[in-house]
């Protein structure tokens, strides 16, 4: 079946038909069809699963992504240091005003882990995944360090008009994805 698999690949999918080749040789063996991915591959793939733990922890929070509560690691706008939040009351009014905002983790083996409730999800997630923060390293020079990332970010001068079809110009912090805005903008069918 494998076979089948592989005749089905376009050429261009090399990557893709390398490590085909490599179930093929090892009687399905995912561990050395693994092995036969490029590094450059492997690194993508883990960026991609930080990616989806990540949102995972974002839908569980997007209710609330304009409150702190005690134990979040809050990130301060502009810039990225964070801190512990102590007293939920005192920051309150700073997350209203987008001056600081909750983080998520990017999963890694020295991230910062968040406390209270927001460890407690953190955690959870990792565990229904079977994960510790140690899995992050995973060999062969492929390892991801992990980090936060604010749950939300401001808009930068943002503008709207129309010039033959709608057009939207704005700004964002370094790390924050457009196509994001833009999906919550036009929020596409089947999404939400």
């Amino acid at each position: 079946r494998w076979d089948e698999a592989l005749a089905l690949f376009p050429p261009d999918m090399a990557d893709e038909r390398h490590a085909l080749r490599a179930l093929i040789r090892s009687g399905g063996n995912y561990a050395q069809a693994y092995q036969a991915v490029p590094k450059r591959l492997k690194v993508f793939l883990l960026s991609a699963y930080q990616s989806l733990l990540f949102n995972r922890i974002l839908d569980a929070r997007l209710q609330t992504l304009d409150r702190v509560f005690a134990g979040d690691l809050a990130m301060k706008h502009p810039g990225r240091s964070v801190f512990y939040v102590e007293d939920e009351a005192r920051e309150q009014p700073r997350a209203a005003r987008f001056e600081i905002s909750p983080t998520g983790p990017l999963f890694g083996y020295k991230m910062m882990r968040a406390r209270g409730r927001q460890g407690e999800l953190e955690a959870a997630v990792l565990a229904q995944e079977g994960l510790t923060l140690e899995d992050f390293r995973v060999g062969g020079g492929i390892r991801a360090r992990g980090e936060r990332r604010a749950l939300r970010f401001p808009l930068h001068e943002p503008e709207i008009w129309f010039d033959e079809g709608l057009m939207f110009r704005f700004w964002l912090p370094r790390g924050c994805y457009a196509t994001t805005v833009m999906a919550e903008i036009i929020k596409p069918a089947g999404r939400f």
